[in-house]
């Protein structure tokens, strides 16, 4: 009955039940065996992955998480169809009576890379990791949540947690999931993020990686969980999801990770199959709350009034795009017909005047990823704003350059970006992205009212509770505008018909410890 409340209660079972929504059309009882065992498969992701280190990757599928999953697997796996979570490394993870504590049992058989087995205490540590504030784990402040791990044997781990936490195993379905060797990245120091070969319990080791070029991984010989059937993973990415969409249709990639709208409504057209995920708050335009223009309420309040989804949407997605300024889009599980701030540009222009009699000289300066989607975004931001009487200078940069200003060097005024949301627990990326000292708080927003808010969702026990508490952090986000949301986004993962067992889990990452090539 709790399990059914919730949609989070890890119960035991193997790591091939749950298997049915194997992406690439094969039928549940279709996975890896060893007369499968051959073949290479070139991925084209979104962006090239910028850490292998758990604590410095991102953790979703456009940012390197699944490439990470290749080489750590996870404790967990969220199943997006039945809204559970399933053992993949663990053999269980069982909550108490109030989701305060939980308790992780492990498979006897598993080992890392470099041949050490996996044990309580190991995971004790690797989740550690992402609570030392040293490392800047993008999950650091939901980590935190943690107060105790109490290691019963070596193969039993119990989470003590603050309060109530009804989806922690959101948590252990991503980052902190990943479980790290302590000996191999006590040896390999800073370079484990480059280089964290024998420090993984997933399928695959490194081969080669040419940051910005591209990551090749090799199956193990001897993997603990059985055959490793494609044999090379090659991730590349392009500058765009349109050449990405490309080298996929041109039969240069065997799978495509795809963001825009258009390009998207083009390859269901024409007929490609795939897998679909909801990121709300896919598109928003992010605000520097700790220095320059935007940290007054009176500059956000206007570009927000200024930005009209719609327009966006018409101008540089093809109308094709999921438009709300809502946090929770309509098609999503979570929404409750909460709203956003609306669009209005004769209140832009009196609050740009406003501004401007404080002093502001109407300038904002936009960093924007040199490519034909984000930059046509940022065209139609821009003539948004200036209407409203505001002037904005572009700044063209690589998408490489664009993450490191944006995300690293906090060097912005405003910049189109995303969340994202997740249906499965969106309060972890809230807290991340706008919580006070959240590790993905790259405008400095801080606010008590947003913290308590997020914190009231993280304990929701069922979704109407979750609801309630969107509604909450919906009402102060209209108030404070930590960004502006112009619309919500769809993950689509083109995979080549000879493509088989691949499995979805939240933020659209992927597993391939199942997948096969045909022959």
């Amino acid at each position: 009955m709790v399990a059914m409340m919730v949609g989070s209660l890890v119960v035991a079972c193997s790591s091939s039940d749950g298997a049915d929504d194997e992406a690439g059309g094969s039928p549940a009882s279709a996975e890896c065996t060893q007369d499968r065992v051959g073949g290479e498969a070139t991925l084209g992701m979104g962006t090239p992955v910028s850490a292998l280190d758990p604590v410095k990757n991102l953790g979703t599928g456009i940012n390197g998480g699944t490439e990470a999953i290749a080489l750590y697997d996870t404790l967990v796996r969220y199943d997006p169809e039945n809204d559970e979570y399933v053992p993949v490394v663990a053999k269980s993870l069982e909550p108490d009576a109030d989701f305060t504590e939980w308790t992780l049992e492990l498979r006897e058989e598993v080992t890392f890379g470099n041949g050490d087995p996996l044990t309580a205490e190991v995971v004790k540590e690797s989740f550690a990791r992402h609570q030392d504030p040293a490392n800047r784990s993008s999950v650091q402040r939901e980590a935190m949540a943690v107060t105790e791990m109490e290691v019963v044997d070596p193969l039993t781990l119990v989470f003590h947690l603050d309060k109530t936490w009804a989806r922690f195993p959101f948590l252990l379905a991503g980052l902190p999931g990943m479980i790290t060797s302590p000996a191999v990245v006590e040896e390999q120091g800073e370079d484990f993020n480059t280089d964290p070969t024998g420090g993984g319990v997933g399928p695959y080791e490194l081969d080669r990686y040419a940051p910005g070029e591209e990551l090749v991984l090799k199956a193990k010989d001897d993997w603990w969980g059985g055959p490793v059937c494609i044999e090379t993973l090659r991730f590349v990415s392009a500058n765009g999801t349109q050449p990405t969409y490309d080298a996929f249709r041109n039969g240069d990639t065997q799978l495509a990770f795809m963001r825009g709208p258009e390009v998207i409504a083009q390859a269901k057209e024409d007929g490609v199959e795939g897998v679909s995920t909801l990121d709300n708050s896919g598109y928003v335009l992010l605000f520097n709350h700790e220095s320059g223009p935007t940290a007054d309420p009176l500059v956000r309040q206007a570009v927000a009034a200024a930005l009209d989804p719609e327009v966006v949407n018409e101008r540089a997605l093809g109308g094709q795009g999921l438009t709300t300024t809502a946090l929770i889009h309509e098609d999503s599980v979570l929404y409750n017909g909460d709203k956003g701030t609306q669009p209005d540009s004769a209140r832009a222009a009196d609050l740009v005047e406003q501004a401007k009699a404080n002093g502001w000289d109407g300038h904002l300066d936009m960093p924007c990823q040199a490519n034909e989607e984000n930059n046509n975004i940022c065209l139609a931001i821009k003539a948004q704003a200036e209407a409203a009487g505001m002037t904005v200078t572009i700044e063209p940069k690589q998408v490489t350059e664009y993450i490191e200003e944006v995300q690293i060097n906090h060097n912005f005024e405003i910049a189109s970006w995303g969340l994202p949301l997740s249906d499965a627990d969106p309060s972890v990326r809230l807290s991340a992205a706008i919580g006070t000292g959240g590790g993905l708080n790259v405008g400095g927003y801080a606010d008590p009212d947003m913290d308590a808010a997020i914190a009231a969702l993280r304990e929701a026990p069922d979704l109407a509770a979750r609801q309630a508490a969107l509604t909450d952090i919906q009402t102060v986000w209209n108030e404070t505008l930590p960004a502006a949301v112009y619309g919500a986004n769809e993950n689509f993962v083109a995979i080549d018909d000879s493509l088989h067992g691949i499995e979805q889990s939240q933020y659209a990452l992927l597993y391939f410890d199942k997948a096969y090539i045909d022959s």
